[in-house]
């Protein structure tokens, strides 16, 4: 009877106390948020490079249009596709001036930069135009 009477006054050493059930939420909340955190940028990466994998084709497709005809190069825009919903591409279009005193003067035609812009997603290339392409374009300057 005694060693009952011993062990209900003796304070039992069940369970977890306030303070580690604090810490242990206080680390799991850190955790947690920072595995959101890491969750959060990995979808974002991911809905980014969904998009400029749909958009890189149109722009690669717009090029080989200039390529094939630099006269496109002069407007101000391409439409890839018909209709109202057809994704327009932006053209911009640069001469290159190159220095004559270094011997690189291309002879015959013109250097131009020419970026094309759809959503934000850019893709540039260089572009040669002899001197017969640039007769009857409006846009190349001789």
């Amino acid at each position: 009877m005694k060693s009952f009477l011993r062990s209900l006054c003796s304070p039992c050493k069940r369970g977890f106390t306030l303070l580690e059930v604090m810490v242990s939420l206080a680390l799991g909340a850190l955790i947690l948020g920072g595995l959101m955190g890491l969750i959060s940028v990995s979808l974002q990466y991911n809905q980014r490079l969904k998009d400029k994998s749909q958009i890189q084709p149109l722009l690669e497709s717009a090029a080989q249009q200039i390529l094939a005809d630099p006269k496109k190069a002069t407007a101000r825009s391409i439409s890839m596709g018909t209709g109202a919903g057809a994704p327009q591409v932006n053209v911009h279009l640069a001469r290159v001036e190159l220095p004559e005193s270094k011997a690189i003067a291309v002879r015959g035609g013109e250097l131009y930069r020419v970026l094309l812009e759809c959503r934000g997603q850019i893709l540039e290339f260089s572009l040669f135009v002899t001197r017969s392409e640039m007769e009857g374009a409006d846009g190349f300057s001789s």
